[in-house]
């Protein structure tokens, strides 16, 4: 059995986010993998850079490396900036270059710790505004995954890409919907949004009541942005390492 780590943030750790892990955990052409789920909620790129004893110690076969969105969040105004500077012991200010060094320095030590194979996911939508500032910032840290990955002979997938796809072709379906939630800093969305779900309601419950269609509060996924993480990383394991009898 191949041991995969999933890596990253809240949409990783799956508590606020729908859990995509758990999916890949239970999908039956997935049998011959075991997932083990290396998500911290709230974790920058050199938060992770600094918990990596945990994945290397896993002996992964594989590692799937979706983090930075709490990177662009914490660039979107002076208060997020601070509250990530204070809860997350950030030694200096987030910036894209901050970003891109740690990502790098992630993924050369997985390189040099593991034989593991690694896999960069574009970040998730911000918001379903795709015009918003806070996609135009998360077009330019995509811009860094793609690079990343090139320049390490990685593979990449376009998480982003198929979100923006999606969004576009389903924009008529938002005519049954509540008006859009919009993307803004703080909590407020988000506490909104796990409150809602702890009085019941499933991620996509709370998904439609706030007239959105791939995310739950314009940071964290529903079962339709989920299960596209899910899709694109079973899609590359199953290339990567097709089932026995197949060519």
């Amino acid at each position: 059995m191949r041991t995969v780590v999933c890596f990253g943030a809240s949409l990783t750790a799956g508590r606020v986010s729908f859990d995509y892990v758990e999916l890949l955990g239970n999908r039956p052409t997935l049998a011959d993998f075991r997932f083990i789920n290396c998500g911290v909620d709230g974790d920058l790129a050199w938060n992770g850079l600094h918990r990596l004893v945990d994945v290397v110690k896993e002996r992964p076969d594989a590692v799937t490396i979706l983090i930075g969105t709490n990177d662009v969040n914490a660039t979107m105004s002076e208060r997020n900036r601070l509250r990530y500077l204070s809860f997350n012991h950030l030694p200096k200010d987030p910036t894209l270059a901050w970003y891109e060094e740690n990502l790098r320095a992630i993924v050369a030590r997985l390189k040099a710790e593991t034989e593991a194979r690694v896999v960069l996911l574009s970040l998730a939508v911000i918001g379903e505004d795709l015009h918003h500032e806070a996609n135009r910032k998360v077009t330019l840290y995509n811009e860094v995954i793609r690079r990343v990955a090139a320049e390490e002979n990685l593979d990449y997938l376009p998480l982003n890409e198929r979100m923006v796809a999606y969004l576009l072709e389903h924009e008529a379906d938002r005519a049954a919907l509540p008006a859009r939630l919009e993307y803004r800093d703080g909590l407020t969305n988000v506490g909104n949004a796990v409150a809602l779900h702890a009085n019941g309601l499933s991620w996509d419950d709370v998904s439609r009541r706030n007239g959105l269609l791939v995310t739950t509060d314009c940071l964290h996924l529903n079962s339709v942005g989920g299960g596209m993480v899910a899709e694109l990383i079973e899609d590359w394991l199953l290339r990567v390492w097709p089932p026995r009898g197949d060519t």
